[in-house]
């Protein structure tokens, strides 16, 4: 089994559902023999650029451990899944560790043309 991260946005009009969406979302990882490491909550947060109409979305950072050929399957549920935004799963090199905390969120005063 290979180690994956996963960061999923979801489509902040879903949020009284989350519960439900994640629950599917991890019984489908877990039904491709995948095993959930470490979740976390990222929070919502502002997106860089509008994704179906949608100025901010709800981060999600999933650490999981799953076979290289049940990969495909979830990145196909993932993009047909509607509350899914954007989804991104990278391969994680054994020497290294994940991330221990989300990133710092960048603000950009866009009138000054400079961040803040």
């Amino acid at each position: 089994m290979r180690t994956y991260e996963n960061i999923l946005i979801l489509d902040p009009d879903y949020a009284s559902e989350e519960q439900e969406i994640l629950k599917r979302i991890t019984a489908n990882i877990q039904r491709l023999g995948g095993r959930i490491v470490r979740f976390d909550d990222w929070s919502q947060r502002k997106l860089a650029y509008s994704i179906r109409k949608k100025d901010k979305g709800h981060y999600f950072y999933i650490v999981l451990e799953m076979e290289n050929e049940k990969v495909p399957a979830l990145d196909k549920f993932y993009r047909t899944y509607e509350p899914v935004l954007r989804h991104m799963l990278v391969r994680i090199d054994r020497k290294k560790k994940p991330m221990e905390r989300p990133p710092e969120q960048v603000i950009f005063d866009e009138f000054e043309g400079e961040y803040a």
